[in-house]
């Protein structure tokens, strides 16, 4: 059994999480097997710790505890990293690895302390395999600002001489994660089979929500947080012109979210957004939705931007995002500067029925078919986690020599 271990901060329904369960439903699990780490409270793994206790048993489950471990998996766990207790964290990473020495490879999806744990998976690994080979693998091209945000840039420094091999999900993360280093590009991919487009879930999300059949949905999913920029998108669907037929719905949450609804109520738009907060089943969102609105401050290869595509969406897209996700030829790619511009397109996009259909003289239901050929424009982009899988799957078996392109 070939043993991989993926570090995470969390395991709730975020990007980088969501792509490796993906890509964990669709390898062998009779060659491979995942375990996870992820990072917890402080205090209460020093209180797990004391008490001789696993500390991944002491934090609060989230959204994939479950199926991980119906697919065979373990979960571990590292205290939060705050700086101040960096002789704690890296005390419990070379714990962790002197107990746990028997990993193939270690994939690091958290840069910000990579270079912690990754190399002292290093320091405990043996001389011939089970070989603990690390892998650096950045997700995101920016970073926070202040005092986390250079904290976060000064621990990157020395992550290229943390890893044996360095993975970026675009090529502007790449070159921001780890400066003039080499390192090998790997799409976020998905299960794009599960994002094509349907009526019937069409129809389904608009009752719910009261959206009329020939009205204006405009989507965002994300987490509520300055990166994602949610204000912004918000200020600019408030100045549309034909906002009367024109709803926004927002799918996530996060500490800015009421800070959003209340920003709604000043605006005297309260009555057409949408929080619908985090949820499972979001290809049935996607295609209630026309347009896809993301305003990101940065990212490294936003994966919804992907299902999106290929659910047929029109996508407005910040020109801060890597043009690595631009697949399609319904993406507009917009500066962040001024809501106004925004707003224009938005309103251009009012003036249409929903997925161009006007254009070709169809009707809704008949314009869906164009939706549907998006699946397989995606899947030969590459971005379809059934060919991905199978790549991954010869590097986890043998990850000194084999080729990844």
């Amino acid at each position: 059994m070939i043993k991989v271990l993926h570090v995470l901060g969390g395991l709730g329904l975020g990007g980088a999480e969501s792509r490796i369960m993906d890509l964990y439903r669709h390898i062998d699990r009779n060659i491979i097997q995942f375990d996870f780490m992820v990072h917890m409270d402080p205090s209460e793994y020093k209180r797990a710790v004391a008490e001789g206790i696993e500390p991944a048993s002491f934090r609060k489950p989230q959204h994939y505890d479950d199926e991980i471990r119906e697919l065979g998996g373990s979960i571990y766990a590292l205290p939060c990293y705050r700086v101040i207790n960096h002789p704690e964290y890296k005390k419990a990473a070379d714990r962790f690895f002197k107990e746990h020495h028997d990993y193939n490879v270690v994939q690091g999806h958290m840069t910000s302390t990579g270079s912690i744990y990754l190399s002292a998976a290093r320091r405990y690994r043996a001389d011939d395999p089970p070989y603990m080979f690390t892998v650096a693998h950045t997700r995101n091209a920016g970073v926070s600002g202040g005092l986390k945000g250079l904290a976060v840039r000064c621990l990157r420094r020395s992550l290229p001489d943390s890893a044996d091999r360095l993975f970026a999900c675009s090529h502007l993360a790449g070159d921001e994660t780890f400066g003039g280093a080499s390192y090998t590009y790997i799409p976020n991919t998905i299960d794009t089979d599960r994002f094509v487009f349907s009526m019937t879930d069409r129809k389904e999300i608009r009752s719910k929500y009261g959206i009329p059949d020939d009205g204006l949905l405009i989507g965002n999913v994300a987490r509520f947080e300055s990166q994602k920029n949610q204000p912004f998108l918000i200020r600019a669907f408030a100045g549309m012109r034909n906002r009367d037929n024109a709803y926004l719905i927002f799918c996530g949450d996060g500490p800015d979210r009421q800070s959003c609804e209340e920003l709604c109520d000043r605006l005297g738009i309260a009555d057409k957004v949408i929080f619908a907060g985090r949820q499972k089943e979001m290809p049935k969102y996607y295609s209630s939705m026309d347009v896809f609105a993301f305003p990101s401050v940065y990212e490294g290869l936003p994966g919804v931007v992907v299902e999106a595509q290929t659910s047929g969406l029109y996508c407005m897209i910040s020109d801060t995002i890597t043009t690595d996700v631009i697949v399609s030829d319904r993406i507009d790619v917009i500066g962040i500067q001024d809501t106004s511009v925004w707003t224009a397109s938005m309103d251009e996009l009012a003036d249409r029925l929903p997925y161009g259909a006007k254009d070709k003289g169809q009707s809704p239901e008949q314009g869906s078919d164009d939706r549907r050929s998006y699946v397989g424009i995606m899947k030969n982009a590459g971005f379809d986690v059934a060919a991905q899988a199978k790549m991954m799957s010869a590097f986890y078996l043998d990850p000194v020599n084999a080729e990844i392109t």
